[in-house]
């Protein structure tokens, strides 16, 4: 086998290797199920791995099928759409997303995963079998069982569970950094073959660390173990990846960023006399969580001290929410905007005022929020800044007063603009249907063979008046329009004064 090319069969001997020995004395007589796959499997596929993954799936609760090809017990060689039904159901339990049903790396590190879970849930159970035995049986003292080859047949030190939790998560990120490199292998080969050398540099080291298990020193088990997975989260970045490490790192940092501004906060509210509410019990509640979360970074546990620096940035929230403090910033600018919304106020009451419209209420109180403001910028000077608040905050009402003012005003005069038009318009149909029927006389009279030159004329006269009056409505110049339709009127009576 090249290991170089195939660094996943490395990684599967070094699993299965430290495994057998760091969990022989609790699955010994047990039967295992240690498949080990290389490639990726998918549909169509036939290989005796294949028949190894049935036999897993089966026994761990996917069933393949429940008779027949692929059951248990008849388990095949071949990758059928059985198995990859399975394999989706299984992807979705361990969460291995996007679940696919082909059966390639990451679905390869969760396997191996569970294997060392199951394993682990053996030994506990053979570990609490051996102690009730022992309880029922004792009649004296028992001396504890002594340590062969660094290995104790009964129970394992605190030292040996942290060298196998530092090695599994070395494995873990490993296993994620082989698939980022396949995913870059294309784009940057370079790149590539140096992360890879780094990576054996890596794998090497991982039978360093079993050396040390085995001898029973397991202090420099541990220190190697902390190198490794160092060594192996600078891989794993340098392939595009961000570990959990770098992660929970970051994310612990801009919380005890927070924690030192509320805290800079809550002082400052204290020496100003303002109200705090329950800021300091939530702010000691979030540095205890803070330290918490801390300690777990230091030993590893990176989900722990996320979720615990998680909750410290709720407190710190909330500690934020109780402290009544304005800020010399804070009210400076609250200022000035309401002074720029009183200027902005004041050119449309000038536009309004040019308009015709009745604006004195709407000037009067902008005059009244002008003082207030005079007497915010006065409270600023002497660093009330509470005080300075409350009367822009005054001013304010009374520039939306003024906004209300000249919306009533323009209501108003829109108003009195609909009844000059509706005046002007109706003014304007009554003159065209007098003129309408005006000509009617002074066709009859032409048939009745009476003289009517005058009084075309005049009607001819009123038109023109008319066609001008029509002119204006549409220019909403309606007291022109009115204007217009008298005279067309007057026109109207002469051509009939003239029959």
């Amino acid at each position: 086998m090249n290991t170089i090319s195939r660094p996943n069969f490395i990684i599967a001997s070094i699993i299965a290797l430290f495994l057998a020995i760091l969990l022989l004395p609790y699955t010994a007589g047990a039967q295992s199920n240690e498949c080990g796959f290389g490639e990726t499997l998918e549909l169509n596929v036939v290989d005796e791995t294949v028949r190894c993954l049935q036999v897993y799936l089966n026994e761990s609760g996917f069933t393949v099928a429940t008779e027949g090809p692929g059951s248990a017990g008849n388990e095949t060689n071949k990758y059928g759409s059985l198995t990859k039904a399975a394999v989706i159901k299984w992807q979705v339990a361990k969460e291995v997303l996007p679940a696919t049903g082909n059966f390639g790396p990451k679905s390869r590190a969760a396997y191996l995963l569970d294997l060392v879970e199951k394993l682990e849930t053996m030994k506990a159970d053979t570990v609490v079998e051996e102690a009730e035995e022992v309880a029922v049986v004792a009649v004296a003292p028992v001396q504890p069982a002594p340590l062969v080859a660094g290995v104790s047949s009964v129970a394992k030190s605190e030292a040996q569970k942290d060298v196998e939790r530092t090695v599994g998560d070395a494995m873990k990120v490993i296993l994620d950094t082989y698939e980022l490199l396949e995913d870059m292998r294309e784009d940057d080969p370079e790149e590539v073959a140096e992360i890879e050398e780094d990576m054996r540099d890596t794998l090497e080291d991982l039978f360093s660390i079993i050396e040390s298990y085995l001898d029973g020193d397991f202090k420099e088990a541990e220190t190697l173990a902390i190198e490794t997975l160092d060594d192996a989260t600078d891989s794993f970045e340098d392939a595009g990846g961000e570990s959990e490490e770098s992660e929970t790192e970051d994310e612990l940092e801009d919380i005890e960023d927070l924690y030192e501004d509320v805290l800079e906060l809550f002082e400052e509210a204290e020496d100003r006399d303002a109200d705090t509410g329950d800021a300091e019990d939530l702010i000691d509640e979030a540095e205890d969580l803070l330290s918490d979360a801390r300690d777990s970074f230091e030993d590893r546990i990176y989900r722990q001290a996320k979720s615990d620096a998680l909750d410290a940035e709720e407190l710190l929230e909330e500690a934020q929410d109780e402290i009544d403090l304005v800020s010399d910033d804070d009210a400076e600018k609250f200022v000035a905007d309401i002074w720029d919304d009183l200027s902005d106020a004041e050119d449309e009451v000038d536009e309004a005022k040019d308009d015709g419209d009745d604006v004195e209420e709407a000037e009067d109180l902008l005059s009244k929020a002008e003082r207030r403001l005079k007497k915010a910028d006065i409270a600023i000077d002497e660093e009330e800044f509470e005080e300075a608040m409350e009367y822009a905050e005054e001013a304010e009402d009374l520039i939306d007063d003024a906004y209300d003012e000249l919306d009533s005003s323009k209501d108003d005069d829109d108003d009195e603009d609909e009844e000059e038009k509706e005046e002007a318009e109706d003014a304007y149909e009554d003159a065209k249907d007098e003129l309408e029927d005006a000509w009617d006389e002074v066709y009859e009279a032409e048939d009745d063979g009476k003289s009517t030159r005058d009084a075309e004329n005049l009607l001819n006269e009123a038109e023109d008046e008319l066609d001008e009056a029509e002119e204006a409505l549409d220019d909403n110049d309606y007291d022109d329009v009115l204007d217009l339709v008298e005279e067309v009127e007057d026109l109207i009576d002469e051509a009939l004064d003239e029959l």
